[in-house]
């Protein structure tokens, strides 16, 4: 592929985020959100104007979040290859899983059970990835040579839509691979155990539960808006509030709230935190926030760290 090519597939990704309802920056999640974060703003009784708190400068305006737009337009370049690749493998497990399950005879295909068989493999879908999105960020978190990487998300000052991209390569494509390599497996299952003319119920494209999840506010978890679920809700889903906090730099913030869409899976881990009101919060990692202020800190930085960790293991 030349430069040319590579710049053109780099742009059609890039421009094709807002287009697509698996990515939290589809374009009826950004207009829902900014709804929700509107009417949050009216009951919350805030006396100030939502337009000067939500476009506040130092959100969108700071080096923190030319960081965030530069990240946004590297990556793909970076993942046209990698990342394409990575999940163009790992689907072909599909077929062998179902292949290997058909020859062990089990065989459930029948008409009558193929609208439930869907409504299974839509929920189990769902839940796989809901559950390796916690497990896998716990990781991040608590996996030394993972966290060297995860801290670039972790290093924004302030959040504003385009940190919600704001990762190391390495930490999507670890991210990526586990959470795909997961669907294959539950796919090539239900495939082998009901047909491989099963599909997922969808709406534009993605899984209707997440495009649900997604709908109620998922955008707003990288925003300078608070919006709460309220104490009882956010004991089984994960609020933008929630996850604003689990961005803090106050320690007793750290590793709190690392769900995606449920909050099941922090409580039975012991890390979800629910807010009884609004929080004032600051972001960042403490002092070792400024070691990211530059791409060189946000690329290279973590390798190093990480080099160093693995050296001494």
């Amino acid at each position: 592929m030349d430069p040319t090519e590579l710049a053109q597939v780099a742009i059609s990704k890039i421009s094709g985020i807002a287009d697509n309802a698996n990515l939290r920056h589809f374009w009826v999640y950004v207009l829902c959100g900014m709804i929700i974060a509107i009417i949050a703003h009216r009951i919350g009784g805030d006396d100030r104007r939502f337009l000067s708190v939500f476009f506040r400068k130092e959100v969108w305006r700071s080096r923190s979040a030319f960081i965030d737009y530069v990240i946004l337009v590297l990556n793909p370049v970076l993942y046209v290859f990698v990342l394409d690749w990575i999940v163009k493998t790992l689907w072909q497990l599909t077929p062998v899983i179902a292949d290997e399950i058909r020859t062990l005879g089990a065989n459930l295909q029948n008409e009558d059970g193929s609208v439930w068989a869907a409504v299974a493999l839509t929920v189990t879908l769902y839940l796989v990835n809901d559950f390796m999105r916690w497990w896998l960020h716990y990781l991040q978190h608590k996996v030394p040579l993972l966290w060297e990487f995860h801290k670039i998300h972790h290093s924004a000052e302030h959040l504003n839509f385009a940190t919600a991209e704001r990762h190391h390569p390495f930490d999507t494509v670890f991210f990526v691979f586990c959470t795909v390599g997961a669907a294959a497996i539950v796919n090539g299952v239900f495939w082998g155990l009901f047909g491989d003319h099963l599909t997922v119920y969808q709406i534009g494209g993605a899984n209707v539960i997440f495009f649900a999840s997604n709908i109620i506010g998922g955008v707003l978890r990288h925003s300078p808006a608070w919006v709460s679920f309220g104490p009882r809700v956010e004991k089984w889903l994960i609020s933008p509030a929630m996850h604003q906090i689990h961005h803090s730099s106050d320690p007793k913030h750290w590793d709190k709230n690392m769900g995606g869409g449920l909050a099941i899976w922090d409580r039975l881990g012991g890390t979800l935190y629910v807010p009884q009101g609004r929080e004032e919060l600051q972001f960042g990692i403490g002092p070792e926030t400024k070691d990211y202020r530059s791409l060189y800190g946000v690329y290279v930085e973590p390798v190093m760290k990480a080099a160093r960790i693995f050296q001494r293991s």
